[in-house]
């Protein structure tokens, strides 16, 4: 029981979790920045879709920021 096979230390990244981050990023940019620029197609009556991909494509360059930013990468 006190025998752990497998230890890690916690100052240690491992691949997978640096790999999770980077998708976790950039999913919740886009998935947020996506469903902001769609409020903003329905608020302002724009052409369907422009605020949609407008906002993906800001939550795309805002997360590559933030993983050149946070990750070194």
């Amino acid at each position: 029981m006190a025998d752990d096979l497998h230890p890690q230390k916690s100052d240690d990244e491992s691949s997978e979790g640096v790999a999770g981050s980077v998708v976790g990023y950039l999913i919740a940019g886009i998935g947020v920045w996506g469903i902001l620029g769609w409020l903003a197609d329905r608020w302002l009556d724009l052409p369907s879709g422009v605020g949609l991909v407008t906002g993906m494509m800001i939550g795309a360059v805002g997360a590559i920021y933030l993983i050149i930013k946070r990750l070194g990468a």
